[in-house]
């Protein structure tokens, strides 16, 4: 599991072009539950995995196979590119304004397509969700008016 985690984190530094930290986050298997706990308002919940910087830490569903399935890696390459982004000072206040987390989104978005796309796996999701995300912050803005 080590040479895998390994290659994902190269995937992750050579398409960014960040500066390597020279360790590796730690990953850690978690429950769906313990996700949409942790990450969503509603019992429905689609995340899948999440970067937490104070432990720098990638928690990923333990239902993923991220041994066999690429699509499932992705989103561990994903999340690496966070961390990358976390080392590298993108990442470094607990208030990121709104079209600041979407360029630090659509980057691992962009990363994690790539990837996707070099395993021949579909990008459909990933597509569709980069297509959402400049509404977002349009979106916190009518909420405020």
């Amino acid at each position: 599991m080590d040479f895998l985690i390994q290659s994902l984190f190269v995937w992750a530094l050579t398409l960014t072009g960040y500066e390597d930290p020279n360790y590796l986050p730690d990953i850690k298997a978690v429950s769906h539950q313990t996700l949409a706990t942790t990450l969503c308002k509603s019992s429905y919940c689609t995340a899948v995995a999440y970067y937490d910087k104070n432990t720098e830490t990638i928690f990923f569903d333990n239902r993923m196979d991220i041994k066999t399935d690429d699509g499932a890696r992705s989103f561990i390459v994903h999340e690496m590119v966070h961390f990358l982004q976390h080392k590298n000072g993108k990442i470094n206040s607990e208030e990121l304004d709104c079209k600041t987390r979407i360029e630090i989104e659509r980057e691992a978005y962009r990363v994690q397509q790539l990837f996707l796309k070099e395993h021949h796996k579909d990008t459909y999701q990933i597509d569709m969700a980069m297509a959402v995300l400049p509404s977002l912050c349009s979106e916190q803005t009518e909420n405020l008016n």
